[in-house]
């Protein structure tokens, strides 16, 4: 997989599936994100795409509401959003919670954002990446936690209140 670390909504990314279309791939990649810079990561088969919600204040605290899953894609743009996510065992979902938390704490991350990982059918998580503001899919999150993140963000978040 070729990806442009600033791409998302399915630009900036595209699966090379020999060494004779890798630089057709890349120049794509580069024409649709100029500037970015470009990773090369191993293709995950079979893998779903599931993703943590968190809140972090400056006081250090942090908090995951839900995981979502939005493995359901064109063109590499997720289309469809559920939850809360039941496609992994609930212990999973804890591991991926917790680590988001923790990611977010030893970054001093503040404010809403989202951690997602690749999850494959043998239970594994691997992390992807972590978008530092509110996503599209943040209303889905906010009817099964019942929380309104736009207004979490605007008053500081307040975990630790």
């Amino acid at each position: 997989m070729i990806k442009a670390s600033e791409g998302g909504g399915g630009k900036g990314i595209r699966k090379s599936e020999s060494s004779a279309d890798f630089p057709s791939c890349f120049r794509q990649v580069q024409s649709e994100v100029p500037g970015s810079p470009i990773f090369i990561m191993k293709l995950a088969t079979c893998a779903r795409h599931l993703e943590v919600q968190l809140l972090a204040d400056q006081y250090g605290s942090a908090i995951s509401l839900f995981g979502r899953d939005c493995s359901i894609q064109r063109r590499h743009q997720k289309i469809i959003e559920e939850a809360p996510c039941v496609v992994a065992k609930p212990q999973v979902l804890e591991q991926m919670e917790k680590a988001a938390v923790r990611l977010a704490k030893m970054v001093g991350y503040v404010s809403a954002g989202t951690v997602e990982y690749l999850y494959n059918e043998d239970g594994n998580f691997y992390f992807l990446e972590l978008n530092p503001r509110l996503q599209v899919e943040h209303p889905c999150t906010e009817m099964v936690a019942d929380v309104n993140l736009p207004a979490c963000q605007l008053q500081g978040v307040g975990v630790a209140r």
